[in-house]
């Protein structure tokens, strides 16, 4: 365990901190936090090889109180061996506390089943411990008895201290007592520039005596102490059975992928801002919902077993295939931020109501023209440049291909075919005589992932790849057409009624032209005798019947 990899999210203000295994943290986290909470501090817990059980958990238990909880994870084998398994749990605090004290500043550090019985203020001192008098049978075990690891505490002045305690943790043999050991070796050497504050039984008890600030369930008292088990099943009693709407909302003040560590309004995008209006129009249609607030990456089916069977979850960025059956709605934005979609299976090419479309059905263009003044003033959903570098320098008939993030969940989920086969495909076949240059644009939100679809363009004639800024509009009007796999700019270049030709599955596929990756001869051939006249009645056909489908939260 030299390297921890971190994941999740650090705290921003001072809290009460735990760490454990999973089933610690489905057995104990609900009465740890809201016993916290009940007594005004922020919790934070880190939790070692989460199951999607403990994500859901941690997202119901951020709905429930009013105190903000923080989560930190890390993956990483186990050891068999039962006491370094244990070992490692006991120490897995104190691994990871110097990180969460450097956000934080300061941290007060307990057992999971620990509860906390009345409000305290953290202390003014630079660290704390619980010193006791040893016992035991041998030298290792009264060496582990001269302190209590269940408490300590550190404000960001001891940070070098829990760094030490870090270090030495992280190196020792795992064997029981040698957290223990390590604290009490450490402050009985420690620079007495350090203010000291030493908790007592007073502070934390295993007797459970009305009075104390913290009550812990030490050894089998978890389990067998009436009192505790009473005292803890009262506390994390979750009461959601009431509950017939969940709006899960992720959070938009960071990332909605998993990645390292971060904080709270670390990530900002102006589109974010329409997530915050769907909830809110949501909430005020439908006040007795609950709203679950958890960044995106945690979100998942395990949330439904805290619910009654009968309870509706509006699910955000995910399908009925990779949540799971069940009675939910999947919402989702659309390409015109301010639109979004509700449907009982998916999103884009996956909704349930793309099969809705009528090819034959009148129509009117309202819809369509008020979204192409939205485009003619240079609306896009990603941010584009405002240089004034175009496309004059090239002379020749060109294919517009915007490309899209290969792990992309519109590519996962609603395509048979890879951004890589894509690419070189059109590349192999603009080189064949007498075919049109392609032009390929970056992805705006991810250019690092475009790094091995570059490497593909690279090796091929007929073909650009734009290394430099241009609004993706002066590209689309330039061009003969526009070759996606299911990307939204394909919607976009309807709306200035260029030939689309769309190779994955998308809202829009059956108002375009099918693309077969295998047979691109035909695919052009497709695009030369396109009937410009029927193609711009299907484009406005098909925005009138989209718009029934839309929701509007700008409105």
């Amino acid at each position: 365990m030299s390297h921890l990899n971190l994941y999740g999210e650090l705290p921003t203000s001072p809290v009460v901190f735990a760490a454990c295994d999973s089933k610690y943290f489905i057995d104990h986290a609900a009465a740890f936090v809201k016993s916290s909470a009940r007594a005004g501090k922020d919790v934070h817990i880190h939790v070692i090889n989460p199951t999607d059980q403990v994500f859901a958990l941690a997202c119901v238990l951020n709905s429930i109180v009013d105190t903000r909880i923080t989560y930190t994870f890390n993956d990483h084998k186990v050891s068999e061996n039962p006491e370094e398994a244990r070992t490692l749990y006991a120490c897995l605090r104190f691994l990871v506390l110097p990180e969460v004290l450097k956000s934080a500043k300061k941290v007060l550090t307990l057992d999971i089943d620990c509860m906390v019985m009345r409000s305290f203020d953290f202390p003014c001192e630079d660290l704390g411990y619980f010193p006791r008098k040893c016992f035991g049978n041998s030298d290792w075990e009264r060496r582990g008895t001269r302190v209590l690891a269940g408490v300590f505490y550190s404000s960001i002045e001891g940070l070098d201290v829990c760094v030490e305690l870090s270090n030495k943790m992280l190196a020792a043999k795992r064997q029981w007592y040698i957290d223990q050991i390590i604290i009490a070796d450490t402050f009985e050497a420690i620079d007495p520039k350090y203010s000291i504050r030493k908790f007592d039984t007073s502070f934390m008890d295993w007797e459970f005596i009305e009075g104390t600030v913290i009550w812990t369930g030490k050894g089998p008292r978890k389990y067998d102490n009436p009192i505790y088990v009473n005292k803890k099943d009262g506390i994390s009693e979750l009461n959601l059975a009431k509950y017939k709407k969940v709006l899960l909302k992720p959070r938009l003040d960071i990332p909605f992928k998993k990645f390292g560590l971060f904080k709270c309004n670390s990530f900002h995008q102006d589109i974010r801002k329409y997530w915050q209006q769907f909830c809110d129009v949501f909430m005020k249609e439908f006040p007795d919902a609950l709203l679950v607030e958890s960044p995106n990456w945690m979100l998942n089916n395990k949330i439904e077993n805290y619910f009654s069977e009968k309870c509706c979850f509006y699910v955000p960025h995910k399908e009925a295939r990779s949540w799971g059956e069940g009675n939910n709605l999947f919402y989702m934005q659309t390409v015109f931020p301010w639109l979004f979609t509700v449907d009982p299976i998916g999103w884009g090419g996956g909704a349930d109501f793309i099969n809705s479309f009528d090819k034959n059905a009148d129509y009117d263009d309202s819809f369509f023209n008020e979204l192409k003044d939205y485009i003619n003033k240079g609306g896009s959903k990603f941010k584009q440049p405002t240089t004034n570098n175009n496309l004059n320098n090239l002379k020749e008939d060109f294919i517009f291909v915007p490309l899209q993030i290969p792990h992309d969940m519109v590519i996962k989920y609603h395509s048979n075919i890879s951004c890589e086969e894509f690419v070189e495909a059109l590349c192999a076949w603009a080189d064949q005589p007498n075919n049109p240059k392609i032009l390929f644009k970056p992805h705006p939100a991810n250019l690092k992932s475009m790094t091995p679809l570059q490497d593909i363009i690279k090796k091929y004639n007929n073909v650009l790849y734009l290394d430099f800024d241009i609004h993706v509009h002066e590209a689309i009007r330039a061009s003969s057409a526009v070759y996606v796999i299911n990307s939204g700019v394909g919607q976009e270049a309807m709306l200035l009624d260029k030939p689309v030709v769309a190779f994955g599955q998308a809202e829009y596929s059956s108002a375009v032209i099918s693309g077969d990756i295998n047979n691109l001869k035909d695919c052009w051939q497709k695009v030369i005798e396109n009937d410009k006249l029927e193609m711009e009645k299907m484009y406005r056909r098909w925005y009138y019947w989209y718009e029934s489908n839309l929701i509007d939260v700008s409105k």
